[in-house]
């Protein structure tokens, strides 16, 4: 740990680096007995916790620790003082510890493990990520936060106040949608139920979450929750033209759909927003595998033809595009094995053939390779 001291007395100064060796691998990366220029240091060193004298000559050190938090929040400090006055000054600035002259080892220890722990806390304070494609999980640090749901009603109603994250959502539109066969009074009283397990959910298992009620309509907050398709929409608006440059950042969004949104729950409400996510990923991949095949990436126009085939099997595109780069390969099987599929598909889902101008095409690969 990278630590920055500055008491204006030399061997208090000396004897607390002595006493953090002594306890732990911290790299003091400042040592100082003046304040001037003490921000210019600190933004230079990147300490990651700092020392301070309270009274450092005719220096306020709670007043320039006040300063020093404006511009680094993050960074902990402890004061260093022989009076015992200034600790409420102290503990009101959110300092991390505040430590009595002279420093006794073991106090110290204390105050690293205090940092420790608030480390600790920040590291599980660190936002939470909602996936919605193609189902809801919850994620923190990478790791999945194992949120359970009640009943299924309140789970389906959270996704739904998720669609319209951030906006108000009428009383009477959620019953319309949830209870509509109830009668007004059970129908408003299963409403309340299950906000209020919602709230116990969030409470519980999401306290970044929370749930707004004015006029007559819900609001969910996110505050700093990512959102898997929120985030895949608005990567995809800001997409700049293909070209090689950029090819990159649209194959890691192609990559990036992980599924329909909230496929695995079936929601009849969210099939609309469903649609035009996949009619999004599908037309960008179409833009991107001909943009491979124009470039000679025939394994890349592959595997995504092959993603596009299993996804959208009924789609006669992929079959198409693969018989093409195969043909680019010089795989011919596999241009023999997609026409066959592609006609197997459509003679049984929709009881026709090929069109003429693809038959052509392959009754004249055939000849050429027959010939060959």
């Amino acid at each position: 740990m990278k630590v920055m001291l500055v008491d204006d007395e030399p061997l208090a100064l000396q004897f607390l680096e002595t006493q953090l060796h002594n306890i732990g691998d911290f790299t003091i990366v400042g040592a100082y007995q003046t304040s001037r220029g003490l921000m210019d240091r600190i933004k230079e060193k990147k300490p990651e916790l700092l020392f301070l004298d309270i009274k450092i000559g005719s220096v306020n050190g709670v007043e320039l620790a006040a300063t020093i938090q404006e511009e680094q929040p993050n960074l902990p400090i402890v004061f260093v003082t022989g009076f015992h006055e200034y600790a409420v000054q102290a503990f009101e600035l959110n300092a991390l510890d505040y430590i009595v002259k002279p420093i006794q080892k073991e106090r110290l220890r204390k105050t690293i493990q205090r940092l420790n722990t608030e480390v600790q806390k920040k590291a599980s304070d660190t936002p939470i990520r909602i996936n919605c494609m193609p189902t809801l999980q919850f994620f923190q640090n990478g790791e999945t936060l194992p949120v359970q749901w009640r009943t299924s009603k309140a789970k389906e109603v959270f996704c739904y106040l998720l669609h319209h994250a951030e906006k108000p959502v009428r009383k009477d539109v959620l019953i319309e949608e949830f209870w509509e066969e109830k009668e007004p009074e059970k129908a408003f009283t299963q409403l309340y139920s299950t906000i209020y397990v919602i709230r116990k959910t969030f409470s519980g298992s999401l306290p970044s979450l929370s749930l707004s009620s004015a006029n007559q309509c819900y609001q969910l907050h996110l505050g700093d929750a990512e959102v898997d398709v929120m985030e895949w929409s608005n990567n995809l608006k800001q997409l700049p033209a293909l070209s090689e440059h950029t090819l990159s950042s649209y194959q890691g969004l192609l990559r990036e759909y992980k599924g329909d949104y909230f496929s695995a729950e079936a929601y009849i409400w969210a099939e609309s927003e469903q649609r035009q996510l996949k009619e999004s990923w599908y037309k960008t991949a179409i833009q991107v595998g001909l943009f491979l095949e124009a470039q000679n990436l025939v394994e890349d126009a592959i595997s995504l033809y092959l993603r596009m085939q299993t996804d959208y099997p009924y789609i006669s595109h992929s079959y198409i595009r693969l018989m093409h780069v195969y043909d680019m390969a010089g795989v011919s099987s596999q241009v023999v094995h997609q026409y066959e599929r592609l006609m197997q598909m459509l003679e049984e889902e929709f009881d026709i053939g090929p069109e003429a101008e693809l038959v052509d095409w392959y009754e004249m690969w055939r000849e050429q390779h027959m010939q060959a």
